[in-house]
């Protein structure tokens, strides 16, 4: 009498899981049947509004079991073991092959894509696929992922859409300042010249003023100490501030900008310092710490994050640190629709003692954006954010800054968006140990 095996069963099975979640993406699924030789089906893109197909094609090598173990298995991976003739099948060909495990009493399935898997030699060396648990999970969320593998075999290609709406953090932050600025004719021509005289009242000396055309502009009244002393404070002028902030005159625009960059050297101290040449702030190293450790309000909740820190050892004395790495941020002042806003752009700063440049600052800098990804440019932005909207702000001991201040701007909704899954290929896996020693600040030549 013929049978069919308990194995034939599991495999189907297996097959018709596989098949249902890719039928949920609006995907085509057609099952090889009968023999073959390591590919159990094929998987056709389609637009799920349109119908539209293109011929893009996975081919997919489906394994189902009923153990209550994987191989391997922990918490958060598993192994699947391959044979040296498998490997060289299915990475030989011209279209994409999938490996898709099938865990049938807990109905889950998890897939690679084992072009990309082998492409590393140790991993072919291995001769085994490590599955992640919650990354590699084969649901209907995993469709932008398909798309992505299967165009990127023919260069041009384009996929079904995948329509999801979608949050854009925008690096900006909404400025308000003083309502009044004062101007007044003064001997000096220019800001070295007044900074100076400044310098010999009082010390230290603010810095929310410019000079233009033997005039200065500032948010101080100029007819108090020790601004009378420098100006003709009786032929002193008082504006409103909107005079030179909704100004088209192109003059006044750059002066009422200047009067803000100064504003912000005033605002971020003492925390922050400026580096004359990159123009950058930066955390400066404490005088009897080594490093610097921020707390600030994340987008889901309190963190802390090292903003000063040594790394490396000097070659001419190894108890010595090679440099330090700080947090830093390069900043713009512009008007859109009639507001002004600061655009802030996260950046590093490099010294080799806590306080005075690096020689070495720009090739540093220049590994580290290599590596870094857009979720850690966005978790500096998150935490300079916090630090611009609350720092100088009222408390029980200092008053608020009271020349300039800085909100928080919505993120921006829309209805569109780029899954997550698509760059993966184009950004480094922040798990990977040479992401891990870029952002810790380490040169490529120390990691062994």
């Amino acid at each position: 009498m013929k049978k069919i095996g308990k194995s034939d069963v599991i495999g189907q099975q297996g097959m018709s899981l596989i098949e249902g979640i890719i039928l949920s993406m609006g995907f085509m699924f057609y099952p090889t049947g009968g023999v073959e030789a390591g590919i159990d089906g094929f998987i056709e893109l389609r637009d799920a509004e349109t119908g539209e197909v293109g011929n893009l094609l996975l081919q997919v090598q489906g394994k189902a079991t009923e153990r209550e173990r994987l191989q391997g298995e922990n918490e958060e991976t598993f192994e699947f073991p391959c044979a040296d003739a498998d490997i060289e099948y299915w990475t030989k060909g011209t279209a994409p092959v999938l490996l898709i495990v099938v865990a049938l009493r807990t109905r889950k399935a998890y897939w690679k894509s084992l072009k990309e898997w082998f492409a590393d030699p140790e991993r072919r060396k291995s001769r085994k696929v490590v599955f992640d648990k919650r990354k590699d999970e084969f649901t209907r969320e995993a469709k932008a992922s398909l798309i992505s593998v299967a165009t990127a075999v023919r260069p041009g290609a384009s996929g079904p859409s995948v329509k999801k709406s979608e949050q854009i953090l925008v690096n900006l932050l909404e400025v308000k300042f003083a309502p009044r600025v004062f101007w007044a004719p003064t001997s000096h021509g220019s800001d070295k010249s007044f900074g100076g005289a400044l310098g010999e009242i009082v010390k230290p000396a603010r810095g929310e003023w410019i000079v233009r055309s033997k005039s200065v502009l500032s948010f101080h009244p100029l007819d108090e100490h020790p601004w009378k002393k420098l100006c003709d404070w009786e032929a002193m002028e008082e504006f409103d501030t909107t005079e030179w902030a909704n100004s088209d005159d192109e003059d006044r625009q750059r002066d009422f900008v200047a009067l803000l960059n100064r504003a912000i050297g005033e605002f971020v101290r003492p925390d922050l310092y400026r580096d004359r040449d990159s123009r950058v702030f930066f955390f400066r190293k404490p005088k009897d710490k080594h490093s610097l450790n921020y707390a600030y309000r994340s987008l889901q909740n309190t963190t802390t994050r090292r903003v000063v820190g040594p790394y490396g050892k000097k070659k001419s004395d190894p108890k010595k640190f090679a440099y330090w790495r700080h947090s830093a941020f390069l900043h713009r002042f512009v008007r859109l629709a009639g507001k002004w806003y600061a655009e802030i752009t996260p950046t590093y700063h490099f010294t080799y003692n806590g306080q005075d440049a690096d020689a070495y600052a720009g090739e540093r800098l220049k590994k580290i954006k290599e590596i870094e990804n857009n979720a850690a440019v966005m978790g500096q932005f998150v935490m300079w954010r916090d630090f611009l909207t609350t720092h100088g702000a009222e408390d029980l001991l200092t008053k608020a800054y009271p020349f300039l201040s800085f909100s928080a701007v919505d993120a921006l909704e829309l209805d569109v968006g780029v899954p997550d899954d698509l760059w993966k290929s184009q950004e480094t896996d922040p798990s990977s140990p040479l992401f891990e020693y870029a952002l810790a600040g380490e040169t490529v030549e120390n990691i062994t």
